[in-house]
């Protein structure tokens, strides 16, 4: 006897997992956002991203309107990203402007406890986004 899930489409299966999924999240009280959604739906059912995200956004702004379409987490990956590059970069600059005042014998251990400050911020904002991507799968 066949179940009723094999005559659904896609799409129909697709939509039910999306009402599941936001009525897990209100329900354990864990916020989800439309982004988070449209992933959901692009990796269950393999269809393409552009279209999930359609779909999800068709449905939330019918049945769930209070779904937002990003969530802090989402955005802090990328600011961590820049964060690191930037805490790099001057942290190499207090650096080499420090062994530059060492070799002129000028007192360079200020710059010499910047730079390892600034290199130190950059290596938690990259442990910090390999965390979240690592916790992410």
């Amino acid at each position: 006897m066949p179940s009723l899930d094999e005559g659904q489409t896609p799409k129909e299966r697709a939509i039910e997992r999306i009402a599941q999924e936001i009525a897990r999240a209100e329900y354990d009280r864990i916020p989800t956002s439309r982004q988070k959604l449209s992933q959901m739906v692009f990796a269950e059912f393999k269809i393409p991203l552009p279209d999930a995200a359609n779909l999800v956004d068709e449905y939330c702004d019918e049945k769930a309107p209070g779904v937002p379409f990003f969530l802090q987490d989402e955005l802090e990956s990328p600011f961590l990203k820049i964060a690191a590059v930037v805490n790099s970069i001057l942290g190499i600059g207090f650096l080499y402007y420090g062994a530059h005042q060492w070799r002129a014998q000028k007192p360079s251990w200020v710059l010499f406890v910047l730079g390892a400050v600034f290199i130190g911020l950059a290596g938690w904002s990259f442990f910090k986004i390999l965390h979240k991507e690592l916790a992410s799968d």
